[in-house]
């Protein structure tokens, strides 16, 4: 081989090497390289859900997300930095309860408020459906409807202590309990299921259709949010 045409096939060589360092630094899963941030807590064909903590002053590696909601339970300041250098802050506003969606996005996270972060994080496998084969999502009091998007319907729920839910259908769904608590759950076959709520806890749920009775001593507090 000639000098000329080594030099070129070295060049080339260069260029996919460094192709594929950039892509795997943008491209890094949360979990694989901020696992001290980012917690799986479950995951199945359709979402990853993900338990997010960060203190005052902690930064996260640089990691990609696909399309996500997140739903805050401790709120606080955080900026995020893009490859492209580009920076936002978020969270200045939150409450306790406040969900976002979010498109895909690569950044880093850096908390710099003056208190903790806490968040899961449903990430969305799958592209959006269909807005023609997407689940009708409709859900009776006292469920309140807070986002509505091409992926997911989500609902604030809060019922007090023996407050009874109507009948309703659920698509795939998952639960963030805002509180702790119970319900039993009563299906069209009537049988019953008696359902216990931990506190800042999420769980994937599938279809089902149900009325519902808070048979616990304090008000059940929720974020539901039902998969299109």
């Amino acid at each position: 081989m000639n000098s000329r045409k080594y030099r070129i096939v070295l060049s080339l060589l260069c260029l996919v090497t460094m192709l594929t360092f950039v892509s795997a630094m943008l491209g890094q899963d949360a979990v694989q390289v901020a696992g001290k941030e980012y917690k799986l807590i479950s995951e199945n064909d359709r979402v990853r859900i993900l338990d997010c903590k960060l203190a005052p002053g902690e930064k996260t590696a640089m990691h990609s997300h696909p399309a996500l909601l997140a739903v805050i339970l401790a709120p606080s300041v955080i900026r995020q930095d893009t490859p492209d250098g580009k920076s936002a802050e978020i969270g200045a506003g939150d409450k306790r309860g406040a969900v976002h969606f979010a498109d895909a996005t690569t950044h880093t996270s850096e908390n710099i408020g003056k208190t903790p972060f806490h968040a899961i994080l449903i990430e969305f496998k799958q592209p959006a459906p269909d807005p023609a084969k997407a689940a009708k999502i409709s859900l009776p009091a006292p469920f309140k409807q807070v986002l509505d998007n091409a992926y997911v319907t989500t609902f604030q729920f809060a019922t007090p202590a023996g407050s009874t839910t109507a009948r309703h259908t659920h698509p795939d769904h998952i639960t963030i309990a805002l509180s702790n608590g119970s319900a039993e759950l009563t299906n069209s076959d009537g049988k019953k299921q008696e359902l216990t709520f931990k506190r800042d806890t999420a769980v994937f749920a599938g279809p089902g259709t149900h009325s519902a009775v808070n048979d616990g001593k304090t008000t059940v507090r929720l974020i539901d949010v039902e998969l299109k």
